[in-house]
């Protein structure tokens, strides 16, 4: 590939040394080091010049004094650096992992947790959810956190509705028919609704799980 933002990274190596110590300065060698070895082996098509342009200007930009003092800004241009290694290689798969995980999980919160925790919490992640989803499209760290902020609640609501399911196992039938006469419902479309619900908690238990995953090990690709 072109040497220029290999040559722009040494540069920023060098600039640490001299003004970083410790394991701050430990820590941001060892992931220019990482980026280094990454970008060596990688050639950037026509169609992403423009990424790579920006990032060898940004990393110019970064070099000042005033700039590289400023952690934000550094921690801010390895982030990018890291997110751009997946555009360079085509390589979204992660972020549709992501996305599609994050919605089921979603989906699966809003239909089982109104019954046991009613309509409000729902009501109070709707929110959250758009915010993390627009975010997350973005590839923006902060709406990855936000998105990732439903993982426990979709544990939580799945464990309680798993937890129930082996409760009832010993008295299934008189369960039932409680809930039947509960909510009005016949025995055979409660029985039914009960175990769609306790195999859509299974489901909501494996989304929140590969959400919680994917979200650890892509994160690089989030700025």
């Amino acid at each position: 590939m072109d040497k220029d933002l290999l040559l722009v990274l040494e540069d920023i190596n060098k600039k640490i040394n001299k003004i970083y110590s410790g394991r701050k300065r430990d820590s941001y060698n060892k992931k220019i080091a990482e980026l280094l070895k990454s970008y060596e082996s990688i050639e950037v098509q026509e169609k992403h010049e423009t990424t790579y342009k920006s990032l060898v200007s940004k990393g110019k930009e970064l070099l000042r004094d005033a700039n590289i003092k400023d952690e934000k800004k550094l921690s801010y241009y390895l982030r990018y650096c890291n997110a751009a290694e997946y555009d360079f290689k085509d390589n979204i798969k992660p972020l549709n992992l992501i996305l599609k995980s994050f919605l089921l999980t979603c989906a699966l919160f809003f239909v089982l947790s109104p019954q046991y925790f009613g309509f409000v919490l729902a009501f109070i992640f709707v929110i959250p959810i758009f915010l993390g989803l627009r975010g997350m499209r973005k590839r923006v760290m902060n709406g990855l956190m936000m998105g990732v902020a439903i993982v426990p609640m979709g544990l939580l609501v799945s464990i309680i509705w798993l937890r129930n399911a082996f409760l009832t196992m010993g008295n299934f039938n008189q369960y039932i028919a409680g809930l039947s006469q509960q909510y009005g419902f016949t025995f055979e479309f409660t029985k039914n609704l009960q175990m769609a619900s306790t195999m859509m908690s299974v489901v909501l238990l494996g989304s929140s799980i590969t959400l919680l995953y994917a979200a650890i090990k892509y994160r690089k690709m989030f700025v």
